[in-house]
């Protein structure tokens, strides 16, 4: 077999590429691996090349990593390319959820939706389309996997602008159906499962365990065990998350991925109490991002330990990273496998959302390549608030793609928590002036 080129941008990602780098070693395939790194760091491409080559002599793999300072020439003939990368890094997150705080605006994530994820697509879409650009020059076979978000917007415009070959990941769905069936006390064999929707809101439509319709189980143990508006802080998904239950109440279907995901496509969840902490368990969502934020620096110390042979690595398994990786040994064998979610354009998949909208639905992957699997309509008021979004983020990546101030402003008001021309234009001059590197051409 013929080395395999697998090409990870932005390898200064302190989780995701110690987790792929483990996941990789671990393969059948892997003495065929040859793994090049990309950062604009290039030191952390380095470290994490070290890092990378002590992982494969830990699993006993020959698989080999080298850290590039070229992107182009990391990309050159690659099979496949995966993006984990950070426009503006912590600090521009930072920015997303602050920014609209000021106006009012509270988000538990900001980083899909709200507008902090529109703010995150003006500044990524320009940046992932620039290497889809060089995957189709230099690469045109490769397949691109992209996890950075929003995902979404992120994957439309690498295909509306590219073509290339695209799918976009996210354990969220994934994390979900194993948190349900955990508190269902169902053990994860023989269980069929179906989602689909748009990342960050899809929709359970279907949970069986043979011929037994798992559906009422969980309607049951939804009602038995949710909270209400007044929820103390919520840290965790499952059955007794307040808004996914409220969500389930409205629509008839269980949402994923969590109450601190599916909340923000909406416009009455996001409040505060007294206290200054948010209703419906949301604080703890909000919680969770910022320790995320603030920790995202503290791996380096022991990264550079391990790339120096001072710290120990310990083999590690079950990382995020092992669906790129099934995916990819499917790709290169032909032997199918079958996704849980996948981020494609829609093309009848769902076939009463547009066909352009990114949609996340199962998939097999295979000899065929990534083949989604058409789930049919969904019901026509989650149909409806899919479409509107899906919509809204089509004019979110053109206007990234054009540095359009009319069209940003206008996807900052069409989404729910902001629906005021003076908040949208506020948010907009404000990440501006933080952020003028990466967002000036949209000055007025």
């Amino acid at each position: 077999m013929s080395k395999k080129v697998f090409t990870l941008i932005g390898a200064g990602s302190t989780v995701f590429t110690p987790g792929l780098l483990h996941d990789l070693a671990q393969s059948a395939l892997s003495n065929d691996f040859e793994v090049r790194l990309f950062d604009i760091n290039h030191e952390s491409s380095e470290v994490m090349a070290q890092v990378g080559n002590r992982i494969a002599k830990l699993h006993g793999s020959s698989m080999v990593v080298t850290a590039f300072s070229d992107r182009r020439e990391a990309l050159k003939n690659a099979n496949f390319v995966t993006t984990t990368i950070a426009v503006g890094a912590a600090e521009g997150w930072k920015a997303d959820l602050e920014i609209p705080r000021k106006y009012g605006i509270h988000q538990t994530v900001g980083d899909s939706v709200g507008p902090g994820g529109t703010l995150r697509a003006l500044r990524h879409v320009p940046a992932l389309v620039s290497i889809a650009e060089d995957i189709a020059d230099v690469a045109p076979k490769a397949w691109y996997i992209n996890y950075s978000n929003p995902l979404t917007a992120n994957v439309r415009g690498i295909f509306k602008y590219t073509g290339v070959n695209v799918v976009g990941l996210c354990h969220g769905t994934m994390h979900t159906r194993s948190k349900l069936l955990q508190d269902l006390n169902i053990a994860d064999s023989g269980v069929e499962t179906i989602f689909a929707g748009i990342n960050h809101l899809c929709w359970l439509l279907d949970i069986k365990k043979g011929t037994e319709d798992l559906y009422p189980l969980l309607r049951s143990a939804v009602e038995k065990n949710a909270g209400d508006i007044h929820s103390s802080i919520n840290y965790d998904e499952g059955v007794h998350s307040p808004v996914s239950a409220d969500l389930f109440k409205v629509f008839g279907l269980y949402p994923a991925p969590g109450d601190r995901h599916v909340a923000e496509f909406f416009g009455s969840y996001l409040t505060r109490q007294e206290s200054g902490e948010l209703h419906w368990g949301l604080q703890g969502g909000l919680n969770m991002t910022e320790l995320y934020i603030g920790e995202k620096g503290d791996l380096w110390d022991e990264l550079r330990g391990q790339a120096d042979g001072s710290i120990p690595v310990h083999k590690r398994d079950n990382q995020e990273a092992e669906r790129l990786v099934s995916i990819a040994e499917a790709l290169i064998t032909g032997k199918n496998h079958v996704e849980l979610a996948v981020n494609v354009p829609n093309n009848g998949a769902i076939s009463n959302l547009p066909p352009e909208a990114v949609v996340e639905v199962p998939a097999v992957i295979g000899a065929n390549g990534v083949t989604p699997l058409r789930v049919g309509a969904l019901p026509k008021a989650i149909a409806t608030v899919l479409t509107q979004r899906s919509q809204q983020q089509e004019l979110t990546v053109t206007a990234a793609r054009e540095e359009s101030r009319e069209m940003a402003i206008q996807a900052l008001y069409l989404d729910p928590l902001v629906a005021s021309y003076e908040k949208a234009t506020g948010i907009l001059d404000d990440a501006i002036a933080f952020d003028p590197h990466h967002l000036g051409g949209f000055k007025q």
